[in-house]
């Protein structure tokens, strides 16, 4: 902080060193030819000249004598009149100085202070300085405000977004999920359930957070409505961590000791080992065993609980070939990035499987099956058609930029199995 303060210092002294000179230098007034003396060398040239002009008999002694008594005549007049402007001017150039002094003097107070004032209006403040010195409360409370005020910011323009595009799913699971911070849950609960026709109903993730926005929009109950939301997310997901623990949660409040006992062992074996989050389900299960008259579980008992099901393992795969057309291959270098994907054909557009190469590998053979996902939840199994691109990245960026060069196919039965040939034709506008 100190160090900061004494480039501030070092600064503002340059400043005042570059404008406080010109104000208090006095003006130089030894080259400068008074006006009543300049007047006086005016008038003894016309002297000498008439002085001349009797001497060389150009003009008569009368007409010397009248333009004499005359020349001393308008002498004495100028003078006069050069004597006032003189003086003025020298009253002039003392109130100047002094006024420029005051300048000086307003200047010197002003900008060290002006400084300080314009940092602590627009600057960082002391916060920037020595964050360390602002309490952790408040700190946090303008942290989190910042963040609120930069998710609505972010919020205006996703809105308008989707008004123009409202089959952008990942779109409304996005503001969903905004609402959802800024506590506004029954917007949340309406942004989710736009979700669901565009693929969010096969996301065990978005259907439990769906069912979470319904359960605080309730008061923080989790409703029927709640609880068949989450059931759908695990028959997606059978080992699903959120869904296991609210359902398991929903029927304990219920006093459905049974219910909750058998979500609750499904999820502790989901959890890390010696995790806090498998400890305090310990706990629960614990406690509704007693609740039921069961004895404790042993730590070898526990061991053993059983398994929450598998997911069965899908057959469902893509497999094709990738070429470039010759009509657009100058675009492209060879060290480019080539992403091959797959995504759902209806919903979200996010890649269910996604590979990547180089256009120095083109043409190559690929394979998009389940392992290749992205989420777990949302896998190329969980939907019945998908559409299959391939894109060359001018960036490297997994997002389609203008000027990347593209293939697409129409929409296709992933339980088809038939060859893909996939084409990069296109540039993307």
């Amino acid at each position: 902080m100190l160090a900061f303060w004494a480039v501030v210092a070092v600064l503002v002294a340059i400043a005042l060193v570059l404008l406080l000179p010109p104000l208090l230098k006095k003006r130089d007034t030894s080259g400068v030819v008074a006006r009543k003396d300049l007047t006086v060398t005016v008038y003894q040239d016309q002297y000498n000249e008439l002085e001349n002009d009797l001497n060389n008999g150009t003009i008569s002694q009368e007409q010397y004598d009248q333009a004499k008594i005359d020349l001393e005549k308008n002498l004495l007049e100028d003078v006069g009149k050069a004597s006032r402007q003189d003086e003025a001017e020298n009253a002039g150039g003392d109130t100047s100085q002094l006024a420029n002094r005051i300048s000086a003097a307003f200047i010197f107070l002003a900008v060290p202070v002006l400084t300080v004032s314009l940092y602590n209006l627009w600057g960082g403040g002391i916060e920037a300085i020595a964050p360390e010195s602002i309490p952790e409360e408040e700190r946090l409370a303008k942290q989190q405000h910042n963040q609120k005020e930069s998710i609505q910011a972010m919020l205006a323009q996703l809105e308008e977004r989707l008004r123009v595009d409202p089959n952008d799913g990942e779109g409304w699971f996005m503001l969903a999920k905004s609402y959802q911070f800024l506590k506004r849950y029954d917007d949340a609960v309406k942004a989710y359930a736009q979700t669901l026709p565009l693929g969010g109903n096969q996301s065990a993730d978005v259907l439990s957070a769906y069912a979470d926005a319904i359960a605080m929009a309730s008061n923080r109950t989790l409703t029927e409505e709640a609880v068949n939301v989450l059931k759908q997310a695990l028959q997606i997901d059978p080992r699903h961590i959120k869904s296991l623990w609210l359902v398991g949660t929903a029927a304990y409040q219920q006093q459905n000791y049974n219910e909750a006992l058998k979500y609750w062992e499904r999820l502790y074996v989901v959890l890390e080992p010696g995790s806090d989050d498998a400890n305090q389900i310990a706990m629960n299960i614990g406690e509704v065993r007693s609740l039921l008259g069961m004895p404790p579980m042993s730590e070898s008992q526990m061991s053993s609980v059983t398994q929450a099901p598998e997911p069965v393992e899908s057959d469902a795969r893509i497999q094709g070939t990738v070429s470039l057309s010759g009509e657009i291959a100058s675009q492209a270098s060879p060290e480019d990035i080539v992403f091959v994907f797959a995504r759902a054909a209806s919903g979200p557009r996010m890649p269910l499987a996604i590979i990547r190469k180089q256009v120095k590998d083109i043409p190559f053979d690929f394979t998009l099956d389940d392992s290749l996902a992205m989420n777990p939840s949302m896998k190329l199994s969980s939907v019945p058609q998908v559409i299959v691109g391939a894109r060359i990245s001018k960036t490297g960026n997994a997002m389609p930029q203008p000027g990347d060069l593209e293939g697409i196919t129409a929409a296709l039965n992933v339980s088809a199995n038939d060859p893909v040939s996939l084409v990069i034709n296109k540039i993307i506008q």
